[in-house]
C-alpha cells in the first residue's frame, strides 16, 4: 500500500474543491488545525482520520493513513492471514484504490501539463506491481481449485 502523507490530505481536499474552513466546520476543528495537518506540523488522531474520510468521501483514507503512520496497525494488518478471503479481497481493494488515486493524479497533472516527473511513472509501475500479486491471491481465494488448463477456474 502506498504511503499516505499530509500532502495527500491536502490533495484530497483540493481535488474535491472543499475549502479548509468548510472541512474544519464539518470536523468540528479549527481551520488552523486542518492547515497544520496538511503542512505535516501535526497529525490527525485516528478518530479524526475516520471523520476526514467521511467528509472527503474517501472510505479508504483511514486505512491508508493508519498503514502509513501507525506501526502497530501496520503490523496487525501485514500479519493478517492472506489466505483468508475477506483479507485477500480487502488487500485487492486497497491496492486498486492506490493505483486509481495515482492514476487520477497523473491525469490531473497531464491536463495541467506537469507530467514530466519520472518518479510519477515509476510510482505507477510500482503500484501495478503491488496490485498484481494481490489480484492473483484474491482470485486464488475465490477459485481455490482451478480447472485443469484453465487459470483461476475459467475467470
Amino acid at each position: 500500500m502506498a504511503e499516505i502523507t499530509n500532502i495527500d490530505l491536502k490533495i484530497a481536499r483540493e481535488t474535491r474543491k472543499i475549502p479548509r474552513w468548510k472541512l474544519a466546520g464539518q470536523l468540528h476543528v479549527s481551520e488552523s488545525t486542518i492547515e497544520r495537518w496538511e503542512s505535516g506540523e501535526t497529525q490527525p488522531h485516528p478518530d479524526e482520520i475516520d471523520r476526514l474520510a467521511d467528509a472527503l468521501g474517501d472510505p479508504l483514507l483511514w486505512h491508508g493513513w493508519m498503514m502509513s503512520n501507525y506501526e502497530s496497525y501496520r503490523r496487525r494488518y501485514i500479519h493478517a492471514d492472506d489466505r483468508d478471503l475477506p483479507v485477500a479481497l480487502m488487500h485487492v481493494r486497497h491496492e486498486v484504490a492506490d493505483l486509481l488515486a495515482l492514476q487520477d493524479r497523473i491525469e490531473r497533472d497531464s491536463v495541467d501539463g506537469k507530467i514530466d516527473d519520472a518518479a510519477i511513472g515509476a510510482a505507477y509501475v510500482r503500484e501495478i506491481r503491488e496490485l498484481v500479486p494481490a489480484l492473483i491471491n484474491g482470485l486464488q481465494r475465490l477459485m481455490p481449485t482451478p480447472k485443469e488448463g484453465v487459470p483461476y477456474g475459467g475467470l
